[in-house]
């Protein structure tokens, strides 16, 4: 049995994950810079804070927040993944 395919598996999901994260504060920062003409002195809130919204800001927002949301999925995946003892059988083997 090959033991080096699950390890393989769990690095790829990671690595889709930190992608993810990349290219949502890409996004962000594209996104402050073409809307920054248009939201200069307005501010942005996450509860209790406040801050200016700049390019840099806004790519520093959707990497947390995307990285929170899928980081909580993803460690309750893993998780859950840890009671899967189920072993494969063959058509013979039933």
């Amino acid at each position: 049995m090959d033991t080096s395919a699950p390890t393989r598996g769990r690095h790829v999901v990671f690595g889709i994950y930190g992608a993810a994260v990349v290219i949502a504060g890409l996004f962000g920062y594209a996104l402050g810079y073409v809307l920054q003409p248009n939201i200069d002195g307005h501010a942005g809130s996450l509860g209790p804070v406040t801050f200016a919204l700049t390019p840099l800001n806004l790519a520093v927002y959707g990497m947390v927040m995307v990285g929170l949301m899928l980081g909580v999925l993803l460690l309750l995946v893993s998780y859950v993944a840890r009671f899967d003892d189920a072993t494969p059988t063959t058509v013979e083997e039933r």
